[in-house]
């Protein structure tokens, strides 16, 4: 099987199109690849909705494959032209393509936003990479710098400013607090920060790093590989903002107790999301007191895989 992802190359965005498209190739029967496909289009084309996309440019030149999943904004056009070219691959889209989910094979869509229909599959959160094998690796490799961090270690996952979101000063600082309150519990600290993470916070963690000796910081300007895989590896407990839904159910993921940090706004429909994965993962918010919580480990991303298998096996 020949898996190809579509995307406009932005990290979060091909990250979800990229892990489902890995979780289908593990699964495959015999011989399968996914290759990557990220799009370069002007500002001016990319501004424009995907109706318009697909009246100027009748061929995107998506190379041939039998399993095309795309996901972000850029790659809807991409998707809807493959049928009239007629490439005979089965199209995914990833998130609420605002569009009649009939025009793709399927739709792959977080439950929060309320899509349903026989070109559906929803799922809690979003698809990742996130793989036990990644998570083992990652920390192995990291070794040598989470062995001096005494245990118990939490980690502390940083997004920002969203549609839905927003980061105030005092948001920020209560932040730093939580850190504060978990140091002087006895834990070392795992603390990554995101490219969304506004430049007051980037600063204020900094700081936070200097002042204290039982913390490991990692920024999207720290040098070397990034840690991430090691830290959810290397945390007894995970606290992420509330603004990433990739976070949190990457976090979700470990089997670990998992803990949502306060952000300023109107969460709107994402509280359906929270609601969930308190159901499902006991995630909660923040208090100040870590307690351990078991749950099977979330694995959305490997169940909504096999349905796509279903799917094509079906047609």
């Amino acid at each position: 099987m020949r898996i190809l992802v579509v995307s406009d190359g932005r990290r979060g965005i091909e990250n979800q199109a990229l892990g489902l498209a890995e979780a289908v190739s593990r699964q495959v029967a015999g011989d399968s690849t996914v290759a990557v496909h990220s799009l370069a289009n002007r500002p001016s084309f990319a501004a424009l909705p995907p109706s318009l996309q697909l009246i100027i440019k009748r061929d995107f030149g998506l190379p041939k494959a039998d399993l095309i999943i795309g996901c972000g904004r850029q790659a809807i056009a991409p998707l809807l032209s493959l049928r009239r070219t007629g490439q005979p691959a089965y199209t995914v889209y990833v998130q609420d393509p605002k569009v009649e989910p009939s025009r793709f094979d399927l739709v792959v869509a977080p439950d929060h936003d309320g899509l349903s229909g026989p070109f559906v599959e929803s799922m809690i959160g979003a698809p990742n990479r996130i793989t036990r094998d990644l998570i083992i690796s990652g920390t192995l490799a990291h070794g040598a710098r989470l062995g001096p961090l005494p245990m118990p270690r939490a980690m502390i996952a940083i997004g920002g400013p969203s549609k839905t979101h927003t980061m105030s000063a005092e948001t920020i600082q209560s932040h730093i607090d939580a850190a504060k309150d978990l140091i002087e519990q006895g834990y070392s600290l795992l603390v990554t920060t995101s490219r969304r993470t506004p430049d007051e916070a980037q600063v204020a963690w900094e700081n936070f790093a200097t002042e204290h000796g039982q913390v490991w910081l990692h920024t999207p300007h720290s040098e070397g590989e990034n840690p991430y895989f090691a830290f959810l590896g290397g945390a007894d407990i995970i606290l992420v903002t509330e603004d990433s839904t990739n976070m949190l159910t990457e976090a979700c993921t470990t089997g670990k107790t998992v803990y949502r940090l306060p952000m300023d706004g109107d969460p709107g429909k994402f509280r359906q999301l929270y609601d969930a994965l308190e159901i499902r993962c006991g995630v909660t918010r923040w208090n100040g007191t870590p307690d351990q919580r078991s749950y099977p480990a979330l694995d959305e991303t490997i169940r909504v895989a096999q349905r796509i298998l279903e799917r094509l096996a079906a047609r």
